[in-house]
């Protein structure tokens, strides 16, 4: 039996592809696509003609998003994540703007399209004043446009020895009911309160039988569980946001729209 253990996982990374088969971080995988697949199931019933994936990395999002919107725009401070979801579009019409959240005036150099939704997923609390972005993301949806982001629970927010975020990209923590009245306060009325806790217990339970030894590793340190078919079967499974036990969830996701 092995010496040491790994019994956490890299919640400094806030980089994920959930179908980069070198990461064996599976429940972050299937959570982070969890979420987008959720965001489509939703959305789709409204037959929407532009969704903007705000903070979309790689792209992977996007790739679901297209399957229900006739454009999708993808947003990032990052270029080199820009250029890796331009390999996953499948729709011509996509678009990709390179912008930092922290500066107002996300079109402000764009043809500014008519977004009728906004997906923004583990975004706001990597911003000093994620109230700014709010206030804009309401300035840019059509009236009764939604919003479908997350954040992370601060009952799961590791923190170091002085109280603040383990993770030095978080600038934030957020419950429940600051995330809400933030939203609530920009123009948005929550409609639902979505999570994860289903895959949130199990990580929590293969910690601590890995912590016993009960046994020697990590589900997704398995060959064969790294397959896009196999990842978006747990993704259903495991990590589709449920209304239950939302408090349980590593993540809050809330699907809020725009005040008409």
């Amino acid at each position: 039996m092995p010496n040491k253990i790994n019994t956490n996982l890299n919640f400094g990374e806030d980089c994920i592809d959930p179908f980069d088969e070198s990461d064996d971080n599976l429940w972050v995988k299937i959570e982070h696509l969890g979420r987008y697949l959720f965001a489509t199931d939703y959305l789709r019933q409204f037959k929407l003609n532009c969704i903007a994936d705000i903070a979309c990395g790689v792209g992977y999002g996007i790739h679901e998003l297209e399957k229900i919107a006739d454009l999708v725009v993808g947003v990032d401070g990052n270029l080199e994540m820009l250029k890796q979801a331009a390999l996953k579009c499948n729709n011509s019409h996509t678009q990709l703007i390179q912008h930092n959240l922290e500066q107002p005036g996300l079109f402000a150099n764009q043809n500014q399209p008519n977004i009728d939704a906004i997906v923004s997923f583990e975004t706001l609390e990597h911003l000093m004043n994620p109230s700014i972005i709010l206030e804009e993301f309401v300035q840019l949806l059509s009236p009764g446009g939604f919003l479908i982001c997350s954040v992370p629970n601060v009952l799961y927010e590791p923190r170091d020895h002085a109280g603040l975020p383990t993770n030095s990209c978080h600038k934030q923590f957020f419950s429940y009911q600051s995330l809400s009245r933030l939203l609530e306060q920009n123009g948005l009325r929550v409609n639902y309160r979505v999570g994860q806790s289903w895959s949130n217990i199990l990580f929590k339970r293969e910690t601590q039988l890995l912590r016993n030894r009960s046994i020697q590793q990590r589900f997704g340190e398995y060959s064969g569980l790294s397959l896009p078919t196999i990842i978006r079967h747990l993704s259903y499974l495991i990590a589709y946001p449920t209304v239950e036990d939302v408090d349980g969830s590593y993540s809050l996701i809330i699907v809020g729209q725009k005040v008409k």
